[in-house]
């Protein structure tokens, strides 16, 4: 690997022509480098560091020819998702700069500008200035089509419309776009200097466009739009349609008296996990094979496994989950393989978030029929009574630099370190900045979007944590207006520094964000245990002394964390992270017998449903589903495996997707897990809406620790008495009448 680090220089105290670099890596020589142009920066040199391997961190110095000066020595990182990295040098400042923006609020530039990066460090400052409240994207009619976008740090912004829908077609018109006059910081509704629009006369449904943003006088870079609602085949660009073209027969968009599907009472919700690629691309689903692992996949009827079995579609419809949770069916970054097809990929990469994902699509390069698919799935399982919760990623986006974001204006949308590079809380390369004013309209208006134009039931927010608790809150009263009964949950982990704790939107924050839930780690841990990159732990169904906060998890979970509402609380033991249940518990208990195994499983599921709060599950936990898949020599699991098993994210499909004959095999399992979850959903004694009424109708009756056995009833009269035994790995219900 080449490893280049592009290097741009500014000096205000030498001669260009006495400077040069000196460059090095780690346990090697260090060699000269030289300026090879100029720019309006100063000069520019570009740098290899010849590697078999990607360097994470190489090495430059900035020097006179006979080393009379020097600078500190500079550590560049880099990003391995970046294949060549961009830093500025400003002669007599120590810091590296990753932003040129950054780089010019310098003390040591000769044109300073003081306030060119506000927009990362001074975003309120910069807000209040810049901010717009009104549309963005296109408004088309037949005889004309207005094009917005939000770019207040640009030059100037023109509008490319290409030849066709083609993602290769040729720029056919170019059109400047005029930038708006008013500035009002009282009234964002009408400040619009930070806004380029234009209208085009004309009929231009199915039109190609995409935005050149110049930065300087010629200095620019084309993007898609960031309110794109459609794009060509790889999304590069977007696409203008009539809304009458959006919507395929027999879909429509209710809420209120008119969604049945949706609960009044979220503690009734069983939620399954779904991934649509998983979800019917065994050819154990019994899906035609043309849309196995697509959205019309999701919904096919009729289908049976090996043994003639319900399964997908029909098997959910008597499953007993009253939503699903699709895992991110948004536009997201895809590698395709050699053979054309998509390699798989959970999604967790965001690229379009107002697209659907292409390749869960019959047709990719139809701007369309990933938008129809789409809809027909929704519609479908309203039908059935079924709602559908989104896992929404706006946490981080997959490129830095190539995302429309950072396109349009650039260290605007994420959280940035003053030496301008991007704060990194996801692991993922960058964090988006819930909390300046801009991104979180962007959040509104997505979720707005999702709701009113595909009926969306609920939100599923990736790293929640990451996102500020205002942002938050204003999602959950907009959600309201439209139905208070849509969901709002996700994960409450504390991550990234970008924010101080009181502003995070993390479970211990839960008192804060009334109406929004969070994944119940705690419950978890007490009665599965847990794989975390390797690391295992005991549960209470591997005989782990838990029984403290297992009882506490049976009363709702609020002596565990602060909660306002038992709806606050998801409850669950599998998802698609980490180890699935089934393979835990055969990590943890490679001597059990196949009979001491299922009771296991059984007993953990068993817990996880009768929990008071919400209860998710991952499809396929209630038949032992595994992505234990061997490689070894004579069908033997390697530790390669097993870590696949652990974080499947671009796992072969072999690993990831459901062996519908599995529901034959464990039928048994099936059928007690049914019973548990027609409990939870009709009950209202496993769905109590307040922690008062849950002291009033829950008493725990033993739980010493480490004796093995929880007791507790429900109910004054007509109730139950529940037993959880790990030692005979049982779960005993039994009616009772006081």
């Amino acid at each position: 690997m080449e490893n280049t680090v592009l290097v741009h220089v500014h000096s205000q105290y030498t001669p260009y022509f006495d400077l040069s670099l000196w460059q090095w890596q780690e346990g090697q020589l260090g060699r000269d480098a030289y300026f090879q142009r100029y720019d309006s920066f100063g000069a520019v040199a570009t740098l290899t560091y010849p590697s078999e391997d990607f360097l994470p961190e190489v090495y430059l110095m900035l020097k006179t020819a006979d080393w009379s000066k020097k600078s500190v020595d500079f550590q560049v990182r880099r990003n391995s998702g970046i294949p060549k990295t961009e830093v500025w040098l400003v002669d007599g400042d120590d810091r590296l700069y990753y932003s040129r923006q950054a780089a010019v609020t310098s003390h040591h530039y000769s044109h300073r500008q003081a306030h060119a990066f506000d927009m990362a460090v001074a975003s309120r400052a910069f807000d209040r200035k810049w901010a717009f409240d009104g549309w963005f994207g296109f408004r088309y009619q037949p005889s004309e089509t207005t094009f917005r976008v939000w770019a207040p740090t640009a030059e100037r912004v023109e509008l490319i419309f290409y030849s066709s829908t083609d993602e290769r077609a040729s720029v056919s018109q170019v059109y400047p776009m005029v930038r708006g006059q008013e500035a009002n910081p009282e009234d964002w509704s009408k400040n619009t200097q930070g806004v380029w629009s234009l209208m085009v006369p004309g009929d231009w449904n199915f039109q190609a466009y995409a935005y050149r943003i110049y930065y300087r006088k010629r200095t620019y870079q084309d993007t898609r739009d960031p309110y794109t609602i459609a794009t060509v085949g790889r999304g590069r660009r977007s696409i203008v349609i009539a809304e009458e073209d959006l919507r395929p027969a027999g879909f429509s968009v209710k809420h209120g008296i008119e969604a049945p599907w949706r609960l009044s009472n979220p503690n009734r919700a069983v939620i399954a996990e779904i991934h649509i690629r998983d979800f019917s691309k065994s050819e154990t689903s019994g899906v035609s094979a043309a849309k196995r692992g697509k959205f019309l996949g999701a919904i096919e009827t009729g289908t049976v496994n090996a043994f003639g079995d319900k399964t997908c579609f029909d098997y959910l419809k008597e499953s007993g989950y009253n939503y699903i949770q699709l895992q991110p069916i948004f536009d997201h970054h895809q590698i395709i393989e050699a053979d054309g097809s998509y390699k798989y990929n959970w999604g967790y990469d965001p690229e379009n978030y107002n697209v659907p994902e292409a390749s869960f699509t019959s047709n990719p390069l139809s701007p369309t029929a990933r938008i129809h698919e789409l809809k027909q799935v929704i519609q479908a399982y309203h039908d059935a009574g079924i709602g559908v919760i989104m896992d929404v990623v706006y946490n981080h986006t997959f490129s830095s630099l190539k995302s429309p974001f950072q396109r349009t204006v650039p260290d605007y949308f994420y959280r940035m370190n003053v030496d301008g590079s991007f704060q990194d809380g996801t692991g993922c390369g960058n964090e988006t900045a819930s909390e300046k004013a801009m991104f979180r309209k962007y959040m509104l208006d997505s979720i707005r979007y999702w709701v009113t134009e595909y009926n969306v039931d609920g939100f599923r927010f990736d790293l929640m944590g990451l996102h500020d608790v205002e942002t938050m809150n204003l999602i959950r009263q907009e959600l309201d207006k439209i139905d208070p009964r849509i969901l709002i949950y996700g994960e409450g982990w504390d991550m990234g520094t970008g924010l101080a704790p009181e502003q995070k939107a993390k479970k211990q924050n839960a008192t804060l964000l009334p109406g929004i839930g969070f994944f119940n780690d705690d419950q978890r841990n007490a009665v599965k245990g847990a794989e975390v990159y390797g690391y295992f732990k005991k549960g209470f169904v591997s005989g782990a002394g838990k029984e403290s906060k297992v009882a506490k998890a049976i009363l709702g979970s609020d002596e565990l964390n602060d909660y306002l509402t038992p709806s606050q609380v998801v409850n669950y033991v599998e998802a698609h992270d980490n180890y699935n249940l089934n393979d835990l518990l055969l990590e943890l208990h490679p001597d059990d017998s196949q009979a001491d195994h299922v009771k296991r499983v059984e007993l953990a599921t068993g817990m996880n449903l009768l929990m008071q709060g919400i209860c998710f599950m991952e499809l396929g936990q209630e038949f032992m589903r595994t992505k234990l898949y061997p490689t070894g020599p004579d069908g033997q699991l390697t530790w390669a495996d097993k870590e696949r098993a652990m974080n499947s994210y671009n796992a072969p499909d072999e690993v990831n997707q459901i062996d519908w004959n599995l529901v034959t095999t464990n039928r048994e399992s099936v059928e007690k897990t049914r019973t548990l979850m027609a409990l939870k959903r009709e009950n209202p004694l496993f769905s109590l809406e307040t922690f008062a009424a849950i002291r009033e109708q829950v008493f725990i009756e033993s739980a010493e620790e480490n004796s093995g056995v929880v007791n507790f009833k429900l109910g004054q009269e007509n109730g139950y008495h529940i037993s959880y035994n790990s030692h005979e790995k049982n779960l005993k219900i039994s009616m009772t009448d006081s």
